[in-house]
């Protein structure tokens, strides 16, 4: 098909512009593709300021109320664990709740296109936050 044509217009009777009616239409909803490009590269940076995060733990304790678990305590060796592992650039954690319904969080391995490494380490069943093993700090008082 001639391109010219394809962006030329005409006038219309009641003097409005149209471009040519046989022009190509895209479709609604682009066709689906798989991404192949990497979404994580590992070396992002979610360092925050002491005060922030004193802030935010401060309005998560407001929000959750007395006796509510701060956190959980996870070793050097598990998180290794996952970081050593093949394809690994970051770690995903979910929340969750053991059998007694006590808040919980699974940690998994992430790849550079954004996907769980199921196959690997998984670790969960954190450590909570003890007011008896801690000395207060902007994140916990």
């Amino acid at each position: 098909m001639d391109e010219r044509r394809l962006y030329q217009t005409t006038e219309s009777p009641e003097g409005v512009r149209e471009l040519n009616h046989d022009a190509p239409i895209a479709p609604a909803v682009p066709p689906y593709r798989e991404r192949n490009r990497p979404v994580f590269t590992g070396l992002e940076d979610h360092s925050i300021a002491l005060e922030e995060a004193g802030t935010l733990t401060h309005n998560y304790r407001m929000a959750a109320g007395r006796g509510a678990v701060k956190g959980r305590y996870f070793s050097r060796t598990s998180i290794e664990q996952i970081l050593m592992q093949e394809d690994v650039v970051g770690i995903r954690y979910y929340y969750a709740k053991d059998s007694e319904d006590h808040p919980q969080m699974v940690l998994v391995g992430v790849d550079a296109h954004g996907q769980d490494l199921t196959d690997g380490f998984i670790i969960g069943n954190g450590l909570p936050v003890s007011r008896f093993h801690e000395q207060a700090n902007p994140l916990n008082a």
